[in-house]
């Protein structure tokens, strides 16, 4: 049964491939359309490279190496992309990482890595994003009557990804690495639209301000702060498999929204206008996004990414994992509040607006509502660079 739904799913994915398809300084562009590339570089030519604050690069790498431990050393790197080679092709400069005192973080990666420029197809950008931290209860009333749903039962995912390398069919690597969906009688269909999902009653472990529930969901996941003092993580657990559609965007565009799309001015038109007037504005994202309940074992460290590690605050970034493998390091120079944005990064992380080429990235600014206004002013062209360790191959 489950090889025939696995075949059915390729087969609907292949005919959709079939018919479908989170200012810099002087030196080269990468041109819109250009074919993805990696081109060698010195880290002279990185701009700020002798100032940048490197510690919380250095802080995310470490959680890196600790996340692929279990992995084998021939694996590649997790998560896919076009380059990185192989876990223990990492491990030396893992292992010495382990040593870098305080202020000797430039002569580690000096020393253990080489600067590659990055060029690609798409739009060269960088936004930001944070771990809101929102009030809960566990039980609804009139102002938290929103659910923090949990995955459902009947949610399958496929990964389109080993299809691809099983049939070496070109239009299925061109296709999302997954589908979600839900079988039907002997169909597999589209998982149900953010209007049409029907929770089960014991699918609910928390509820929130409807607003704070659809910002957790697009930030990918929150701290749930209860009146006892007491908090709790909603970690991403799925999403339904449809494109993010911006429903704070849709409400700005329509007129109804005034003094600028913020979290801030969409809660109070909420608590204004009633909750029949949130649900249908909500409804223009058709994207649901379920969660878990994990326990905060380490309050300044930030959730886990797709990576599997925990996110560092101004260290991590979000990315298309097709192009970046997780774990890599990559360079952005771009703007941020009219100065100069230049931070090394760590690829832990990706999201449904991230998946758009080798230069768009989603920078993780930490928790709280300090992050979040920080994060809500992130939105530059930007241009990469990418570390690899010395000795590994580009390709």
């Amino acid at each position: 049964m489950l090889r025939r739904l696995a075949l059915v799913c390729a087969a609907l994915a292949l005919a959709a491939c079939a018919t479908t398809e989170r200012g810099p300084g002087p030196g080269p562009r990468p041109e819109p359309e250009a074919a993805f590339a990696l081109q060698p570089a010195n880290f002279s030519d990185i701009p700020d490279w002798t100032s940048a604050d490197l510690a919380p690069a250095l802080t995310a790498f470490r959680r890196a190496c600790d996340g692929r431990r279990l992995r084998a050393p021939d694996a590649s790197l997790p998560g896919g992309g076009r380059y990185g080679g192989t876990v223990g092709d990492w491990a030396p400069a893992c292992a010495a990482a382990q040593n870098v005192a305080p202020g000797a973080e430039r002569a580690f990666f000096e020393a253990n890595f080489r600067p590659f420029y990055v060029r690609g197809p798409g739009e060269a950008r960088l936004t930001a994003y944070y771990e809101p931290i929102i009030e809960a209860r566990r039980f609804p009333d009139a102002q938290f009557s929103a659910p923090l749903l949990r995955r459902p039962g009947d949610m399958i995912s496929v990964n389109l990804a080993a299809f691809a390398e099983a049939y070496d069919n070109e239009a299925l690597r061109g296709a999302p690495r997954t589908l979600t969906g839900v079988i039907v009688g002997n169909e597999v269909r589209p998982y149900p639209r953010r209007d049409q999902i029907s929770p089960t009653s014991d699918q609910a472990f928390a509820y929130a301000h409807p607003v704070d529930v659809y910002n957790l969901q697009i930030q990918g996941s929150g701290r749930i702060a209860f009146p006892d003092g007491t908090q709790s993580r909603a970690a991403y657990a799925a999403q339904n498999g449809y494109r993010w559609r911006s429903a704070l965007g849709a409400l700005r565009d329509s007129g109804e929204l005034q003094g600028g799309a913020t979290w801030a001015n969409f809660k109070a038109w909420s608590n204004q206008r009633g909750p029949e007037a949130t649900r249908q504005a909500l409804n223009a994202d058709p994207s649901y996004v379920f969660f878990q309940e994990e326990v905060i074992t380490d309050p300044n460290a930030g959730p886990n990414g797709a990576s599997g590690v925990p996110l560092t605050p101004l260290g991590s970034i979000a990315v298309d994992p097709a192009y970046h493998p997780y774990g890599a390091i990559v360079f952005v120079d771009g703007q941020y509040d009219g100065q100069p944005f230049r931070r090394l990064l760590v690829a832990q992380d990706t999201g449904g607006a991230i998946r758009r080429g080798p230069l768009r990235g989603d920078v993780f600014f930490g928790s709280g509502p300090q992050a979040g206004q920080g994060a809500e002013r992130m939105n530059a062209p930007a241009r990469w660079w990418t570390l690899l360790p010395r000795g590994v191959p580009v390709a």
